[in-house]
């Protein structure tokens, strides 16, 4: 499995990316120049008709940090690519492109990942 994602940091997008068995969400620092990224086994929870009188519900987004966790640094220099294994699974994950993207007239940093696993 090979994928190309993208993770924009706007109020606009999300910046989770669920790729297979894992959830690559962006986390401080990150700049112009480097990235850091959270690598978290993907799991799931789904309530469907979870709405209450006066109240309706039709999607939340939680993500949390566990003992499965992975927090990777990404730079074009030394760190450009790192490797994590989850779940007995190894991943090669390769920072390609940081960016600004224009959305609603303003730049938000983006960053372009390759994931292999």
């Amino acid at each position: 499995m090979e994928k190309l994602i993208k993770l924009v940091n706007s109020p606009f997008n999300s910046n989770i990316e669920i790729v297979g068995d894992i959830v690559l969400s962006t986390h401080v620092p990150y700049s112009e120049r480097d990235v850091t990224i959270q690598v978290n086994p993907n799991v799931q929870d789904y309530a469907e008709n979870n709405d209450q009188h006066g109240i309706q519900v039709r999607q939340v987004m939680v993500t949390t940090s566990t003992d499965q966790t992975k927090t990777l640094h990404f730079d074009f220099g030394s760190d450009n690519i790192q490797k994590t294994v989850v779940d007995g699974k190894e991943y090669e994950i390769k920072l390609m492109q940081i960016g600004k993207e224009n959305l609603q007239g303003q730049d938000f940093p983006y960053f372009e990942f390759l994931i292999k696993g």
